[in-house]
C-alpha cells in the first residue's frame, strides 16, 4: 500500500455534483467552445488524439508537438466537464481519443503520435496534458487497464524526460504510482527531475525557486515545473521537495500578482504593474498548481488564492456564453480589438479582444479546464475527515449501500456569506468534517443544527468532529469584509472576500468578421468592444463603499444579473482618455534580453494608464458622484485599479 503524504486527497470526480451557479457555468461551457471547439479554428478542426495527422501539424510552421499540446489541453476540460455533469455526448466525444490512443499502442507501450515519440525536450511534453485527461477518466471509472497503458509507456521504453518540458511527465508517473503502487514509476521520476535539476539554468529548477531572487520565467512554464515539488513531497514525505515550491509561489506574490489574484504573465513574469496582463492559460495552470500545494500542505490559504483568482481573472477571461475568451486579460481594460494590447509582447495585435481563438491557440484550449478543475477539487479527504475547501453549491457522495454519505452544500457563494451543509445518511457515522475558514474573515461562526460551537482553527480549517446523524446541518457564516484597497504608489481597488468590484461596462460590441484561420460563425463571433460610458474615474480614498444587494438570477457573473454590487464617491478626471497611436515597438521574443522591437505602423488604440500623482495634484476634478462596481468576473470593459483623489495640502 502507497503511503500518501498528503494531508488532503482529491476524491473519484464522479462524487461531486456541482450545482446552482456552478452547474449552470459548466452548462454554458457545453453548449460554447468546450462543446464545440472546432469553432475555434485550427488546430481543433484539424488535428487531434482521435486522428493523427503529422502534415497537418507542422504545415503552419509550428513545432510537431505544438497541435496536440493545444488539443490535450481542451480534452481535459472537456473530459473533467462530462464527468461532473454526466453529459455523455461530450464523454463520448472525449472516449473516441482515449480509445484511439490506448488502442494504437506500440509494442514498447508507447502512446500517442509517432513523431513526438523520440524525447527531445518538448516532443513528450503534449502527453502531460492528454495522461492529465486519461486520469480524470480513471477517477471517474477506476478502470485499472488506464494504469496498465500509462506504466508499459513509462517503463517500457528507454527514453528519460529530464530536459526541458519533457521532465513534466514526472507529474504523470508520480500520479500513476499513487494509483498503482509501482515503485518503479517513483524511481524514475525522481531520477529524471534529479537530472534535469542538475542541468537547468533558468528560473525553472529547484534552485532558482529557492532563491532570493526575482523570477524571470514564461508564466505557464514557471507554474507546470513549480508545482513539481509538492507533488514529490506527496509521494516521499521529504520536505526537501516541498519547501521549493512553497518558496515559488512566495516570490510571485510578492513580486508578479496582481489584484485580480492571478500573476502577471504576458508570457512572461515581468511585475506587478497594474496595465500588466496575464496569459488566460495560467488562470488553470497557477489554480491547478495552487490545488498540489493545498493537498500537500493541509493550508486554507491556498484554496483562498484559487477562489480569488478563479472567481475574477478566470471569469473575467471569458464572455458571458463561453463563446469567447481573452489571450492576454489585463484588471484595466476599456477597448478591446484587433489593435488594442498594450503589453510590449506583441503590441498593437489582437491578443486582448474576445474571440474563440483571439491568437496562439493555448488559451482557447487550455481555458476549458479552471472551472471543471475548482469544481473536482471543491472537495478533499484524509482518512475519516471529509474537506469542503473550495465553496459554491454542490453535493458529495462517500462510501455506498448503507454506509453512503450525501453531504449537499446549499450556498451561493461567493455572493453570499452564509453556506448551508445537510447530511444524509442511512446509519450513524462519525465523521471529522473540516470546513475552511478563508484569510480575509475575521469573524466566522459555524453552528450545528441551529446551534453555535467553538472550533479551533488550524491552517484555515476547522474541524467538527462527531456522529453525523440524518438529516444534521452545519451552518457556516463568513462574513465578508468591504474595503478600498491601495495598489502600488496611487492605485486603489475595491474587494469583499474573494470578489474584485470593477467600473465595468458590456459595452459596444461589434462583430469582427475578418477573422483569419477559421470559418466566421454567428454563434461564436469575435468582437471589437468599446466603451459606452465614461471610465476615467479617480476613487475617494477615505470611504465606506456600501454593498447593493440585487435578486441573483442564474447569471451571476453577468451585468445583467449580478447579485451584489457596490457604490463608491468618485471624481472625473479630465484629459484621461483612450491613447492612440500611429506606430509600435512591439516585442516578439521575450527570451532574448535586451527585448529586440520591431517597428510597426497603423493605427493602434490602447487602454491608458491613469494620470501619475503630479498630475493628479494639478488636475481639475469633477464633482463627487457615486459609481457603481460590479464583480470583476462580470465586467469585461472594467477600470479595477483606480487613481486615487489627491487629498488636499494644508496651507
Amino acid at each position: 500500500m502507497v503511503k500518501n503524504h498528503a494531508k488532503f486527497e482529491e476524491l473519484g470526480i464522479r462524487q461531486i455534483s456541482p450545482e446552482g451557479w456552478l452547474r449552470d457555468f459548466l452548462q454554458k461551457q457545453s453548449a460554447g467552445l468546450t462543446g464545440n471547439i472546432e469553432a475555434a479554428g485550427a488546430p481543433f478542426d484539424s488535428v487531434g488524439w482521435d486522428r493523427f495527422d503529422e502534415n497537418a501539424v507542422k504545415s503552419d510552421g509550428h513545432p510537431g508537438w505544438w497541435a496536440y499540446e493545444q488539443t490535450a489541453y481542451h480534452l481535459d476540460g472537456m473530459t473533467r466537464l462530462a464527468e461532473l455533469t454526466g453529459d455523455r455526448r461530450l464523454r463520448a466525444k472525449a472516449g473516441r481519443a482515449f480509445s484511439h490512443v490506448l488502442s494504437n499502442a506500440d509494442p514498447d507501450g508507447y502512446l500517442g503520435p509517432k513523431e513526438l515519440k523520440n524525447s527531445s525536450g518538448w516532443n513528450r511534453w503534449p502527453h502531460v496534458v492528454f495522461f492529465r485527461a486519461l486520469l480524470a477518466k480513471y477517477s471517474a471509472t477506476g478502470d485499472k487497464t488506464i494504469l496498465d497503458a500509462l506504466r508499459r509507456h513509462y517503463l517500457e521504453g528507454e527514453q528519460t524526460h529530464d530536459r526541458a518540458r519533457d521532465v513534466i511527465n514526472a507529474e504523470i508517473m508520480l500520479l500513476t504510482y499513487l494509483f498503482s503502487g509501482d515503485e518503479r514509476l517513483l524511481a524514475k521520476a525522481e531520477k529524471d527531475f534529479a537530472s534535469y535539476n542538475l542541468t537547468c539554468r533558468d528560473d525553472n529548477c529547484a534552485s532558482a525557486q529557492l532563491s532570493s531572487s526575482k523570477a524571470y520565467a514564461h508564466g505557464v512554464t514557471y507554474n507546470e515545473y513549480a508545482k513539481l515539488g509538492a507533488l514529490f513531497y506527496i509521494c516521499t514525505g521529504k520536505k526537501s521537495y516541498l519547501k521549493p515550491s512553497v518558496h515559488a509561489y512566495k516570490k510571485i506574490d510578492r513580486r508578479q500578482m496582481l489584484p485580480d489574484g492571478l500573476h502577471c504573465s504576458n508570457e512572461f513574469l515581468l511585475d506587478n504593474d497594474y496595465m500588466q496582463s496575464h496569459e488566460t492559460c495560467d488562470v488553470s495552470d497557477y489554480t491547478w498548481a495552487l490545488g498540489y500545494l493545498l493537498m500537500a500542505t493541509g493550508k486554507g490559504e491556498y484554496a483562498d488564492k484559487i477562489e480569488k483568482c478563479i472567481f475574477n481573472a478566470g471569469v473575467g477571461s471569458v464572455e458571458e456564453r463561453f463563446r469567447a475568451l481573452q489571450y492576454f486579460s489585463c484588471v484595466n481594460q476599456v477597448i478591446l480589438d484587433r489593435t488594442s494590447n498594450h503589453n510590449d509582447f506583441f503590441c498593437g495585435n489582437e491578443w486582448m479582444r474576445y474571440a474563440p481563438n483571439p491568437g496562439t491557440a493555448c488559451c482557447a484550449g487550455n481555458v476549458h479546464r479552471f472551472m471543471p478543475n475548482y469544481c473536482a477539487r471543491m472537495w478533499m479527504k484524509k482518512g475519516r475527515t471529509v474537506a469542503a475547501v473550495l465553496y459554491g453549491p454542490s453535493t458529495v457522495t462517500l462510501g455506498k449501500g448503507k454506509m453512503k454519505t450525501v453531504i449537499t452544500e446549499d450556498t451561493a457563494y461567493p455572493f453570499e456569506d452564509t453556506i448551508r451543509f445537510s447530511f444524509e445518511n442511512a446509519l450513524p457515522h462519525r465523521i471529522s468534517f473540516a470546513v475552511r475558514i478563508p484569510g480575509w474573515c475575521d469573524s466566522p461562526k459555524i453552528s450545528v443544527n441551529g446551534s453555535y460551537i467553538d472550533c479551533a482553527v488550524k491552517n484555515g480549517f476547522a474541524v467538527i468532529d462527531r456522529v453525523f446523524e440524518n438529516k444534521d446541518r452545519v451552518t457556516v457564516v463568513l462574513p465578508a469584509g468591504l474595503s478600498v484597497r491601495k495598489w502600488g504608489k496611487n492605485g486603489l481597488y475595491v474587494e469583499r472576500g474573494p470578489l474584485v468590484f470593477s467600473l465595468g461596462m458590456k459595452g459596444r460590441r461589434e462583430i469582427d468578421e475578418s477573422e483569419e484561420g477559421r470559418s466566421v460563425s454567428p454563434d461564436f463571433p469575435a468582437y471589437n468592444i468599446y466603451p459606452d460610458r465614461p471610465f476615467n474615474y479617480a476613487l475617494i480614498e477615505d470611504q465606506t463603499p456600501q454593498l447593493h444587494r440585487i435578486s441573483g438570477g442564474k447569471d451571476p457573473f453577468t451585468m445583467e444579473h449580478c447579485p451584489l454590487t457596490v457604490r463608491v464617491l468618485a471624481r472625473r478626471v479630465p484629459g484621461w482618455k483612450i491613447t492612440s497611436k500611429n506606430k509600435v515597438l512591439p516585442v516578439h521574443d521575450l527570451y532574448t534580453r535586451p527585448w529586440k522591437r520591431e517597428e510597426r505602423s497603423g493605427r493602434f488604440t490602447f487602454t491608458p494608464r491613469f494620470p501619475s500623482p503630479a498630475a493628479m495634484q494639478k488636475a481639475v476634478l469633477g464633482a463627487p458622484e457615486e459609481i457603481t462596481l460590479y464583480p470583476y468576473g462580470a465586467a469585461k470593459l472594467r477600470i479595477t485599479v483606480f487613481p486615487a483623489v489627491p487629498q488636499k495640502k494644508e496651507k
